[in-house]
């Protein structure tokens, strides 16, 4: 990896994982016993900003979370992995907080709270970050949030990438606004098909230079204008274990090699790497290592093509 002094701008989420892993997922009044716990940091700008110390760059999130006392080893534990924590503001009330159930395939549920996360607002993010910001990352938060974030991110002159999340199916006439300022946009298969329908090469004429269309081990398509489509997909080295943040880790390692090197094919390889090595691990961060993750690599195949196949959306 290249390594320049690029700055990432992560704006969203920072929650509490309480993850099981189980054999099986639970039905309706069914009570089952977890072989194993964990606890951790998670949410998508946390978990992209991780990623991002881990890639090389300087890494900055900027987030709401709580007052309480235990969110002391919570940001201790983000500087300790390279994150600049200080723009994460701490309000009184409960922490955004997400409890996860994976089955042994790395299938899982999610029930979500999201506590003081919902106060983040766009003066949270001070024009003296975004002046220093060679991309803002904003990931799954309130969609009139992001709009102005991005509005402002763009009228600075900033590279915006956009993770929309779940405002697709909230709000999504603002997403589709936000788009209006958004340089790179990040979908998976099911939010595309919620913006665009079958096509989703017409959210180009909404303003982004290139979307991103995740599909899980069907790997990721980007798309560009002029019909140029790159197709990619990476085999994990080790069996899945546990796909939350998979996409975090995407988004993370596309961006910075994108930066890097501005070549969309290497870009997509580098991500599908790194989405692939992190479904390997338990919880939501990317657990990086430098030798598996060139191994993944080696396991990671890209190819360009003139026009998106009409399966692209297709499971």
């Amino acid at each position: 990896m290249v390594k320049r002094d690029h700055v990432h701008v992560a704006i969203g989420n920072l929650n509490i994982d309480i993850t099981f892993y189980v054999d099986k997922l639970p039905g309706p009044d069914e009570a089952i016993v977890s072989s194993d716990a964990n606890i951790g940091v998670g949410g998508a700008a946390s978990n992209y900003a991780v990623a991002i110390a881990y890639y090389g760059h300087r890494s900055y999130l900027v987030a709401t979370t709580s007052s309480y006392g235990f969110i002391d080893s919570v940001l201790e534990e983000l500087l300790r992995l390279g994150v600049n924590i200080k723009y994460i503001k701490r309000v009184e009330g409960a922490p955004g907080i997400v409890s996860i159930i994976v089955n042994k395939k790395g299938e899982r549920v999610m029930v979500k709270h999201r506590g003081v996360n919902s106060l983040l607002s766009p003066n949270d993010v001070p024009r003296e970050i975004l002046k220093i910001a060679s991309i803002a990352h904003i990931a799954s938060i309130e969609p009139s949030v992001a709009l102005e974030i991005a509005r402002r991110a763009s009228s600075l002159g900033v590279m915006v990438s956009y993770d929309p999340g779940s405002g697709v199916y909230e709000d999504p006439e603002t997403v589709l606004r936000v788009l209006e300022y958004t340089n790179i946009l990040f979908l998976n298969r099911r939010e595309a098909l919620q913006l665009a329908g079958p096509n989703p090469t017409k959210l180009l004429d909404r303003g982004p230079e290139i979307i991103v269309i995740k599909k899980g081990p069907g790997g990721a398509y980007v798309i560009q204008p002029g019909n140029i489509v790159y197709h990619g997909i990476s085999r994990p080295i080790r069996p899945p274990v546990d796909t939350t943040g998979a996409g975090d880790a995407f988004a993370a390692f596309f961006n910075a090699t994108y930066l890097d090197s501005h070549e969309i094919g290497r870009a997509l390889q580098y991500a599908l790497a790194a989405g692939a090595l992190k479904v390997t691990c338990r919880g939501s961060r990317l657990c990086f290592d430098r030798h598996l993750f060139n191994k993944q690599l080696m396991e990671t195949m890209v190819e360009a093509m003139r026009n998106p196949p009409p399966w692209l959306l297709e499971d």
